[in-house]
């Protein structure tokens, strides 16, 4: 992609800390359910309050957000209602909302795309630190008009201020912050320094993660499921282990610097960041494959006695590496943001703001330590926005937002052709208040290109084919025009209750995976064939949800339909595997290692079903503290609505639980209950999973002593109980179970 400027790239490394001892524990109740009690540990700047935003959407800060940072940006919200996390070892976890994931929740950092690979594959990480993160934003349902097709089913931003906002007091402010989870002595460490005088501000901030693999409290591979996902009446040769997920090791570090000018009726700023990550991924047999060298010599397994196995991995073209080999990945992102406001001094026009981001990302596939599959991303993205305010009660936002893509998947397993895309989308978004009313409409019209730079994909032949592969055409460019409108209407019953109802019809393009995938993907350990004849996608959706926010009661309650009009799915064909190492095509199926299951893109009309509720009661105060309980719950059910009806797969089960708190301004502790029931719907060609029980707990301590040093200590404790945990949302739950019981202990010091 051809850039307008040129910036030298800048690595900022992060401060690993030291570690800290503790105890307990887990999640308070989201920011929706904050109370003027927690307010002193809440920093808002410029957002709304509780009772002016929709129940549909949540905003974590503060304390209640720095408890449950992770990992991954899945791990961080997966205790949000609604949401669930797909992950793919600990390296990966990408937020699900509502069951929808990948094209269809868009991830931005300050409303700028991530623009990471993690829509392609769900091996893929989301190129976002949640460490930096000081405020998430999350809007369940679609967020279409504002961010596009892509934010069909909901939308993720994460906002670091890497930019700044203000000036420090004192010229000079920060935070240090370090971290030490128990399982896979995973360390966390980072550090951020704002400096400022008059009207410039400046940020810098780094970090660095690592982890070795992954404890469990059973063994990594679920057996049983195995054998009928690949319809197996034997073990098909795969070796188990138990305790841990090899190959989940992680490590990550990065870093940004940012620079502003805040006038006072203006500010510009830009910021360059990096981001590196590098994990590993579980896979299908963590030692010698029998059957997999039986197909390879064509022997019989029987007479591949362990003298033989012994004798033959003394031969490196055929150690157990090179039928099963590790999969790493190595992903790099660097980034350059612009951002500019503008308050002109005119009639109604209260505020003109400016984003662009210019992401430029990059991963490889290493297998044997050898570099596989390159993915590079390379996109340019603005958005532009008026927002005004007439009269009292009519005020709303004009925009634009538009988008360069330059994608790239090059070496061994190239399965999707490199492509170029755009798109632009205009959109507008009016509100009217009247009495105890507020009524919102938008409008978004988007045009969507996609083309391929290629005229061909080579495809593996069928067998008795005189060639290995056969060369598959590639369309011309793919144009696609997605209308977009929603209508919301809210009702403030009176000072504490909100009642709001949404209606919406979204459409979403498809992707280029879905438009134009061909060929093995040993990650994900499937075949995938796209679709090149897909048309637009359609939600409707009927959303009703009540907002309480008392004095000594809030609460939260989401009811929703979803009719979605030729939806986009991968369909498992289940009479054809894909054998990478001869490859070709077979109809049976002898060992996992040897056998990729074939997915294809298809489209049918599907209807989705749902709700999400937390509420959360002040029981008593006490001398020592304020005693509250929440309980929350959540559940969807999706189903295709033609033909066999069968299910839409990996959908999250029913889950419900407590939440038990006591604390005042300066300590908080809780203690939390989950369960998950069974997943018994699992959709065509999955397995399901069993239900389970999550005891999680936490506690902290801020100590201001030494004003204006602020000390936080803080520890969390997740899956007490050691239950074995597979995720129904994750494409490898067969392969590699949710982390065991951990410990995560912290410290925080904020100036």
């Amino acid at each position: 992609m051809t850039r307008t400027f040129y910036l030298a790239r800048t690595s900022l490394v992060g401060l690993l800390g030291v570690s800290v001892a503790a105890v307990t524990f887990s999640i308070h109740a989201q920011e929706a359910l904050d109370t003027p009690l927690e307010l002193d540990e809440v920093k808002v700047t410029g957002s709304k309050p509780a009772a002016d935003r929709s129940p549909q959407e949540t905003v974590l800060q503060g304390d209640v957000l720095k408890l449950q940072q992770a990992d991954t940006l899945g791990k961080t919200l997966e205790n949000q209602m609604g949401l669930a996390n797909a992950s793919f070892g600990a390296g990966v976890g990408i937020p699900v909302i509502r069951g929808l994931t990948g094209s269809r929740v868009r991830f931005m950092q300050d409303s700028i795309g991530s623009h990471d690979a993690s829509f392609m594959s769900p091996d893929h990480a989301v190129a976002i630190e949640p460490l930096f993160a000081e405020t998430i934003e999350v809007v369940r349902g679609p967020a279409t008009i504002r961010y596009g097709g892509n934010a069909i089913g909901g939308m993720v931003n994460v906002k670091d201020e890497r930019i700044p906002e203000r000036v420090p007091e004192n010229w000079v402010g920060g935070a240090a912050e370090t971290r030490f989870d128990t399982n896979a002595d995973g360390t966390h460490g980072g550090f951020k320094l704002d400096l400022g005088k008059d009207q410039w501000a400046m940020r810098v901030g780094g970090f660095h993660r690592n982890r070795n693999d992954t404890e469990i409290p059973g063994e990594a591979i679920d057996m049983n499921a195995a054998r009928r996902q690949f319809r197996l009446d034997n073990d098909g040769g795969v070796i188990n282990t138990g305790r841990t997920v090899p190959n989940t090791d992680s490590e990550s570090l990065g870093g940004s610097w940012g620079l502003s000018w805040l006038g006072d009726s203006a500010m510009v700023g830009m910021s360059i960041g990096e981001n590196v990550n590098r994990y590993g991924i579980p896979k299908a047999t963590h030692g010698v494959d029998r059957y997999a060298y039986a197909d390879i010599l064509l022997m019989a397994p029987g007479d591949i006695t362990p003298d033989f196995l012994n004798l033959i991995q003394s031969f490196p073209e055929l150690a157990p590496d090179v039928l099963n080999p590790d999969t790493r990945i190595d992903m790099r992102q660097t980034r350059y943001d612009f951002k500019g406001e503008w308050y002109p001094p005119l009639p109604g026009i209260e505020k003109v703001s400016f984003r662009y981001g210019d992401v430029d990302y990059t991963h490889t596939e290493f297998e044997r330590e050898l570099p596989f599959t390159t993915y590079a991303n390379e996109v340019g993205e603005g958005r532009f926005e008026i927002e005004h305010k007439f009269l009292d009660a009519w005020s709303g936002t004009l925009g634009a937002q538009w988008q360069d893509r330059d994608f790239a998947a090059l070496g061994v397993e190239t399965f999707v052709p490199q492509t170029r895309g755009d798109n632009l989308g205009l959109f507008t978004v009016q509100k009217l208040s009247w009495q105890q009313w507020q009524l919102e409409a938008g409008l978004r019209t988007e045009r969507v290109r996609i083309d391929p730079t290629a005229s061909f994909l080579q495809f593996p032949s069928p067998p008795g084919a005189l060639s290995p592969y056969t060369d598959i055409p590639l369309p011309d460019m793919r144009q696609y025009r997605a209308d977009s409108a929603s209508l919301a209407s809210r009702w403030h019953v009176n000072d504490d209750a909100t009642l709001a109802l949404t209606l919406s019809r979204a459409k979403r393009a498809p992707d280029i995976q879905e438009l134009l995938s061909a060929g093995p993907h040993l990650a994900t350990r499937t075949f995938a064939v796209g679709n090149v004849g897909l048309r637009n996608e359609t939600v409707n959706l009927a959303d009703l949800g009540l907002d309480i926010h008392g004095e000594r009661l809030a609460a939260k309650i989401n009811g929703y339909y979803n009719w979605t009009e030729n939806y986009i799915y991968q369909q498992i064909m289940s009479d054809q595997f894909y054998d990478p190492h001869r490859g070709s095509f077979r109809s049976d199926c002898v060992s996992m290692v040897v056998c990729l299951p074939v997915y294809g893109y298809q489209q049918r009309n599907a209807e989705f079903m749902g709700y999400e509720a937390e509420t959360k009661a002040y029981l008593a105060e006490m001398s020592y503290g304020r005693l509250s309980l929440t309980l929350f719950s959540d559940w969807v059910i999706g189903r295709f609505a033609d033909g066999d009806r069968s299910d839409v797969p990996r959908l999250p089960p029913l889950r419900l639980g407590a939440e038990i708190g006591l604390g005042d301004e300066r300590w908080s502790t809780a203690i939390r209950y989950t369960r998950a029931q069974d997943q018994n719907r699992p959709g065509l060609g999955e397995t399901e999973t069993e239900g389970y029980h999550l005891l999680a707990a936490s506690a902290d301590y801020h100590w201001r002593g030494l004003k204006p040093l602020d000390l936080w200590l803080f520890a969390k404790a997740n899956n007490l109980l050691n239950q074995e945990v597979r995720s129904a949302v994750s494409f490898l739950r067969t392969f590699a179970p949710e982390p065991g019981r951990s410990v995560v202990i912290g410290f925080r010091a904020t100036y």
